[in-house]
């Protein structure tokens, strides 16, 4: 069954929603969309509850954003690019540029640097906004996977094949606010917020016709705005761009751009106040464009659905549903809330109660320290499991294993003593002397079985034709140099064929 994954857009004018679904092979479908005036409405909240009685947007996974006037940005470098080490450090970094306690906001980061130029490009959010974003959407979606910055999103899917060396200035206007992002190569360079959007607009015509709201949207919405105040509406625009083109300038200056934006992006409702794209491309002097994520191609929606379909107001809710899509450095504080969760904020709450949080402490390393015994004493256990198996592989004859090592350092010096001499004997000769000389005196006949050498006194075993061939061999040893004593032990008729077996014990001279 293809996954469903909703993108929600909450502003404080309108909730947007995207619901698609994407295949096995990762394509990507619109099943539905829905817009709702959260004003009309009495809230964000109230909005919502409209939108999950509809069954359908139900259960989804959920991609949405903050508002980026509600969180605090900063840039800064780090000596290295590792995420490990500027997880561990960037909270140190930043707590002398915020005024904000650090265990009352999550941070996450971005590279925004060029390679070679450890650049971090970080946000905060408070914890506050967070779990409200969490507690307002648990009830109706089946997992918040990513809570990202507003117009983010949009960026990197926007930028995901437009990643050339000129750096593009996408600016999201809203009904009450604008978000702008400078991005290069995929990468966010800077995120800002300005304070205009088309209610400002819509309230500069009320004030100048003395109209009601309401009348001053119908004609802003339909370009017929008389002359006095199509004024009004200049100024205003005027105002943004002027805040704009300083935000421009005062990042070049600090070098947090490497170079002017080369192309303007525009989506958001309030992109089509009358006015504002000529005036952007007169105070920019560089190209304005008009978003829509659907021309893209990658996303199919039904012709049906299309008809009533307007990407300025819905392409920022289809962009975070369509955020898995895209590989580039986002932000994600669902995941830093729940490694919070997982980590040292509940650790800090703990130990701020004192007592208790001691007694845990302790208990704790109580239960690691005789884990580790444990597990030291099973290694123990174990390598001298091993030891004795290989000694016993080395040795089959032992039968009791007491210090592995000592037993075989005196085999080995056993060994190495029967190789030059006769160990503890007086004779000189050696092991292969003594048996070339017996094999000189067996005759043809004659099979030897086994030799064994204790101190002076050697043991044979052997098969012979016949008692004679035995006692000729005995006889043999009378002209031994290194034989003194020959000894016919036993001899008997050889169980299976014809031929006796003996045992003969020879003494060594001295």
């Amino acid at each position: 069954m293809p996954e469903r994954i909703l993108g929600l857009d909450i502003g404080g004018s309108s909730v947007k929603a995207v619901l698609l679904s994407r295949g096995f092979r990762g394509g990507y479908r619109v099943l539905g969309f829905h817009r709702i005036d959260a004003a009309a409405e009495g809230g964000p909240a109230e909005a919502l509850e409209k939108l999950f009685a509809d069954e359908a947007f139900r259960g989804a996974g959920c991609v949405t954003a903050l508002p980026a006037g509600a969180l605090s940005f900063r840039s800064l470098q780090l000596p290295f690019r590792d995420d490990r080490k500027i997880r561990q450090t960037l909270a140190f970094a930043l707590e002398p540029l915020i005024q904000t306690p650090l265990d009352e906001v999550f941070i996450d980061y971005t590279h925004a640097g060029r390679p070679g130029k450890p650049e971090i490009f970080a946000v905060l959010a408070p914890h506050a906004l967070v779990e409200e974003r969490r507690q307002l959407l648990n009830p109706y979606v089946r997992e918040i996977e990513v809570i990202d910055v507003g117009a983010v999103s949009f960026t990197l899917h926007f930028t995901r094949n437009r990643r050339g060396p000129e750096t593009l200035l996408i600016l999201d206007v809203g009904a009450r606010d604008t978000t702008a992002v400078l991005a290069c190569e995929g990468r966010i360079l800077h995120i800002r917020h300005l304070p205009f959007g088309g209610e400002i607009v819509t309230r500069a015509i009320a004030a100048t016709l003395k109209v009601d709201l309401e009348g001053a949207e119908a004609m802003k919405r339909g370009g017929d705005i008389p002359p006095a105040a199509m004024t009004a509406v200049e100024e205003a625009c005027g105002r943004f761009c002027r805040d704009l083109n300083n935000t421009r300038t005062s990042l070049l200056m600090q070098g947090a751009i490497a170079q002017t934006p080369a192309r303007m992006i525009l989506t958001g409702g309030g992109s089509r106040t009358p006015g504002l794209e000529a005036l952007l491309t007169e105070t920019f002097s560089v190209p304005v464009e008009r978003a829509d994520l659907l021309a893209e191609g990658d996303i199919q929606i039904d012709a049906t659905l299309k008809r009533s379909w307007d990407p300025a107001v819905m392409d920022q809710a289809l962009a975070l549903a369509a955020r898995p899509m895209v590989k580039g450095s986002g932000f994600n504080f669902r995941q830093r809330a729940s490694e919070a969760r997982a980590g040292y904020g509940e650790f800090r709450d703990r130990l701020k109660k004192g007592a208790i949080a001691a007694a845990v402490i302790l208990a704790l390393a109580v239960v690691e320290i005789g884990l580790d015994d444990y597990g030291a004493r099973l290694r123990l256990a174990s390598l001298k499991r091993d030891i004795t198996a290989e000694f016993k592989r080395i040795d089959p004859n032992a039968t009791r294993v007491v210090d592995p090592a000592a037993q075989l350092r005196g085999k080995i010096t056993e060994a190495r003593k029967l190789f030059a001499g006769l160990g503890g004997t007086a004779t000189e000769a050696t092991v292969l002397d003594l048996l070339k000389e017996i094999s000189g005196f067996a005759p043809a006949n004659l099979l030897l079985t086994s030799f064994s050498l204790d101190g002076d006194a050697v043991s044979l075993k052997g098969e012979a034709r016949n008692f004679d061939a035995v006692e000729t061999f005995k006889k043999a040893f009378a002209n031994s140099k290194h034989f003194k004593t020959v000894t016919i032990g036993s001899t008997s008729a050889m169980k299976q064929g014809s031929g006796v077996e003996f045992d003969l014990k020879v003494t060594l001279k001295k």
